[in-house]
């Protein structure tokens, strides 16, 4: 079975979306987290991401940047938060 979360923010213009596929094969977990700035993926991980994982980007903003972060957590189910320079934008 294969689940999928999906969060969207908009910050200063940029859509940021973060995305965690998880699914169980044969007891084993099998997972990949992506972050996506206006629609190119520049973060990705396929560690564990229902237990206290992160991605984490820079955002520039013409000269501007700013930390993105998603952190993820959970057991039975995976909580997301997508923060911005230490700011929650959705979650």
């Amino acid at each position: 079975m294969q689940q999928e979360k999906i969060m969207r923010a908009v910050f200063m213009g940029h859509e940021i979306v973060a995305r965690n596929i998880w699914s169980a094969n044969s007891g084993a977990l099998v997972s990949e987290a992506t972050l996506a700035v206006d629609g190119a993926i520049v973060a990705r991980t396929t560690e564990c991401s229902t237990r206290n994982a992160a991605l984490c980007a820079t955002l520039r903003d013409g000269g501007n940047h700013h930390a993105v972060e998603v952190l993820f957590g959970g057991i039975f189910t995976v909580r997301m938060k997508i923060l911005v320079d230490g700011r929650k934008v959705a979650g």
